[in-house]
This record gives structure tokens, sequence and C-alpha cells, in this order.
């Protein structure tokens, strides 16, 4: 059996290759029967060989090969001397394509399963194996889907929370999965078995003010003005300094247009991040989303009503609180 996982949602990703993994491990003995492999080093031949290799003491073996599709990744702008590497990386192709052909002979007591990040629709890998395996791709949750996930795990899981601290939970930590599932555990072992409720959430989520701060930011730019001005509310009640709140919506907001001017310029992600200073994927990923949602003019816009709110908070035209709520209102509907 041939599966084909891949996508920027890692959670979901990850727990899909748990579940296959739990299916075969049915005796017990699939960790000595499972291989995990580099998709840049391996070839085709060892890969075929370690398929065909019987288990042992088991009905099943396990392949899991990382990156291998991501090889054969439509690429960005030709480079200076990319010409010799380009005709290497098709003559590996050549070689890869006759995997769908394998995949169709392949023992029955192998499982092989393809993990990879984000890919584009013209992977042409992809392309020659997807009618041959089971191809799942895993995309990150939409904003408006973060509470429906939450309440749907806490379910399966036989947690009880309450709508309320879903929201709140929600709000916090955003569509970052591995975060809200950590969360969720520690909310649960934190409440012993009673119903979860928003006091929990705001005592426990680590970090919940950093949190909400990107959140809100996040909300803004992803124009869901009611959740921006909720989480604003909250952070101010919390304490927080409302100039500290605009410099980091300024600073998004800079690094959203900083990305838009690369990505026009026709730069690589990797590129992108070490020219924004970013080490994190994730976060990375997510201010390239965001970057996608605007045009360089609307951008600007955004940026010339952010330096309006500064220079009027500190000439005294506005109250402070009010000149958040009132960008708020405006940044989210531009």
């Amino acid at each position: 059996m041939l599966y084909v996982l891949y996508g920027r949602d890692d959670f979901s990703l990850r727990e899909e290759l748990a579940r296959i993994k739990g299916e075969l491990d049915s005796d017990g003995m699939l960790s000595s029967n499972t291989d995990v492999l580099d998709g840049r080093e391996v070839s085709p031949e060892q890969l075929m060989a370690i398929c065909d290799t019987m288990p042992f003491l088991s009905a099943n073996r396990l392949v899991v090969v990382e990156g291998l599709l991501k090889r054969f990744d439509s690429p960005g702008r030709p480079r200076r001397g990319a010409r010799g590497a380009r005709r290497e990386n098709t003559e590996a192709l050549e070689r890869w394509l006759g995997l769908a052909e394998y995949a169709q002979r392949m023992p029955s007591t192998a499982t092989l399963v393809l993990v990879d990040e984000e890919l584009s629709d013209g992977n042409p890998l992809l392309k020659a194996i997807g009618s041959v395996g089971q191809v799942r791709e895993f995309r990150p949750l939409r904003p408006g889907a973060v509470l429906k996930w939450i309440l749907e795990r806490a379910q399966n899981q036989g947690v009880d929370i309450s709508p309320a601290a879903a929201r709140l939970l929600a709000d916090l930590v955003g569509n970052n999965l591995w975060l809200l599932a950590s969360e969720l555990d520690k909310l649960t072992a934190y409440a012993q078995g009673r119903r979860i409720e928003g006091a929990d959430v705001r005592a426990l989520v680590s970090e919940a003010r950093q949190v909400s701060i990107f959140a809100m930011v996040d909300a803004i730019v992803e124009k869901r003005a009611a959740v921006a001005l909720r989480l604003l509310r909250q952070l101010r009640t919390a304490g927080a300094e409302g100039g500290y709140l605009l410099a980091m919506v300024v600073r998004q907001y800079r690094l959203i247009i900083q990305a838009r001017e690369m990505m026009t310029a026709g730069l690589s992600a990797r590129e992108m991040g070490q020219r924004l200073g970013i080490t994190s994927d994730f976060v990375l990923q997510r201010i390239l989303d965001q970057a996608q949602r605007y045009s360089l003019p609307r951008l600007k816009t955004a940026y010339r009503r952010l330096l309006e709110a500064d220079v009027g908070v500190k000439r005294g035209h506005y109250d402070e609180e009010v000149a958040l709520e009132l960008l708020v209102h405006d940044l989210a509907r531009i």
C-alpha cells in the first residue's frame, strides 16, 4: 500500500501517520520493522529493496520517506550556474517515475508512506504516483474552523470544555494545532474531570498575553475585526501598554510589506526567511500567507494609517484606547 501525506498542517499529517502505524501494529512488532528514510538521499533501488524485504516476526513492514516529492517541486526563478543542477534533477526524476509502476507490484506486507511539506500542483512525481496510492493534503485550518476543531477534539478525548472557554483558547492560540493540542492537554489535567471554563484558560495557557497579541495582529491582517477588537480589549484590561500593542502591529505590517516585495522579486521562501530574520517555518509561512492577501498599494495604505495613528496618539489628538480601536477597525477594512 502506498500513501502520500503532504501539506503545511504538520500536526494533522503526523496524526494520520500515527493512525496508519496503529492499524499496522497488530502484533506489537512494527517498531522493529519500520524504516524512516531521507528522500533527499535514498535512491529508487534502495527504497524498493527495503520494501521488498520481508518483515521479521511480523505481518507488516512500514517504510516512511521524508522529503522525496519536494525534490521535484517546481523551482523558483532560474539562477546562474543552475543548469547542471536542473539536468541532474531531471535525470533523477526519470529514475523515480518508476515508483508508480513498482507501487502496483509492491509486496502486500509493505506499506510505503511518502511524507512531505506543501507541494505545487504541478509536482511531476506526485502526478505520476497519485493514481496508484492514497493521497492526502493537509492544509492549515481556516480561522473560522479552529473553534470547531477544539470542540471536536475535546469531545473525542472525553473532555468537557465550555464553548466560551474553547472560543477564548482559539482566540489566544490561533490555528497552531501543536500548541492547541498541548494547551488542551494541560487544561484537561488541570480541571481534573470537571468542565473547563474560561477562567481556566486565562489562568493556565502559557504566555497567554504574548500569544494573544500575535492572535490579535493576525486577526487584524486577516480582516477579522470582531475578533481583533475583542482581543484588544482583553489585552488592555490585562494591562498591556497601548504603545507596545501599536508597535507589534506596525512590526507585522512591516514584515508583510517586505515579504510582498520579495515575493514579487521572485525570492524563495528560504531566502525571504533569512532576509527577514525569521527562523521559524510556521511564523514565516504565516507571514507569506498574509502577504498574498494584499497588493503592495493596499499594504502601503495600511502602513500610512498606522503612521497616522502613531502621530495622532503622540500629539494628543486621540485618546490611546480610542485610537487603537479606530485603527483596528480601519485596518480590518483595507
